[in-house]
């Protein structure tokens, strides 16, 4: 084990919650790691061992735990970069709703941010090529060790394991209407029958009432060229292309709703409503990536005057707790991942100790 107990001497700051740990703390928090690491001569060896073995950081779990300013600190330490995986976090001019961090200050690189403009229609292949490349090219080729931090397990999934998708550029939100329309001209019986020819095993475990099923199986279908049972199997092998550390991050109920609640009211209290109005203003109001991003679509319901500001808010925050339920239950799947639960630590050194003991038990 290359750590243990590395931050006893370490200044306590006081944890609580991650989110409020400022920049110049992440600055101060890394050096105090570095010089202690340096002192016991584990840094260097820590690196190497983590280049050597082209191991990838996976920092993961439910929105609102504190994982961008984790993979920060981590990212300062190690001295590297981080990579986003979040589907929403590639799309410019999505800034406040995504809850996008400047890293310029601390000089490091957010890669997979601000992609595109919001009416492009990214697949999940295409944003797993571009990761991949991106591992290769600006961490592996450099030495340097790729830290990948996001809740959206898909995109987790899609780019270190070893899935079968087809590069399709197909937006699932049109796929998704062609297959409800064709049941609502021919029926779900028709349709079924059509499921049954593509992919008879999945068609015979569900009724050809089942719309809600036919039409995921289809789309899965369509969208991937493999048929939904295939498919399910090959997510239940959960072989990853590359040598991996998981690190999931989680909080208790109320914790993590208390947390909910204060991230909304910041975020509105930033200008989330002007810029949604802004993207409007700008065309993009009826884009799939607005439809579908949690915060944007409540924000567009109430510029339209369905609902009051209240109730916007009120809904930002249930549709919230509902995601990060969504992914936790997602995560929680993943036997690989190397559970930290964060509210149980009463300052940040604790935590980042336990996350250094993490890294140094899966080296070889």
């Amino acid at each position: 084990m290359f750590v243990k107990n590395i931050l006893d001497n370490f200044l306590m700051l006081k944890y609580f919650e991650l989110g409020s740990v400022k920049i110049k703390n992440i600055k101060n928090i890394s050096l105090k790691i570095k010089t202690t690491l340096n002192t016991k001569n584990l840094l260097e060896a820590l690196l190497e061992a983590l280049t050597d073995q082209k191991k990838v950081i996976v920092l993961c779990g439910p929105t609102c735990t504190g994982k961008t300013k984790l993979s920060l600190i981590l990212a300062e330490t190690l001295n590297t970069n981080i990579v986003s995986v979040d589907s929403m976090q590639a799309y410019n001019k999505m800034d406040i709703g995504t809850d996008k961090y400047n890293t310029d200050e601390l000089g490091i690189k957010q890669f997979m941010v601000n992609l595109y403009n919001p009416d492009y229609n990214m697949t999940v292949v295409e944003f797993r090529d571009r990761c991949r490349e991106i591992i290769e090219k600006e961490f592996f080729d450099k030495k340097k060790v790729p830290i990948l931090v996001g809740g959206s397990g898909l995109y987790i999934r899609a780019v270190v394991d070893d899935l079968n998708f087809t590069n399709q550029n197909i937006s699932t939100l049109s796929v998704r209407q062609e297959i409800l329309k064709e049941i609502e001209n021919l029926g779900s019986e028709k349709v079924y029958e059509k499921l049954k020819k593509i992919d008879p095993t999945y068609a015979y475990k569900i009724s050809k009432n089942d719309i809600r099923r036919i039409v995921r199986a289809l789309e899965v279908y369509q969208i991937t060229g493999n048929t939904f049972s295939s498919f399910q199997n090959s997510w239940n092998e959960r072989k990853s292309i590359y040598n991996c550390i998981f690190i999931g991050l989680s909080k208790t109920k109320d914790k993590l709703n208390e947390c909910i609640e204060k991230r909304v009211e910041k975020m509105l209290n930033l200008g989330l409503i002007d810029e949604v109005k802004k993207l409007i203003e700008e065309g993009y109001e009826n884009c799939f990536s607005l439809s579908q991003a949690v915060g944007y679509k409540e924000v567009i319901k109430y510029l339209k005057g369905y609902v009051t500001l209240d109730e916007c808010k009120d809904e930002i925050i249930k549709n919230t707790k509902k995601l990060a339920k969504k992914q936790f239950t997602w995560f929680k799947a993943d036997p690989r991942i190397n559970w930290i639960q964060v509210d149980n630590y009463d300052n940040i050194c604790d935590l980042i100790n336990d996350v250094f003991n993490i890294i140094s038990v899966n080296l070889n």
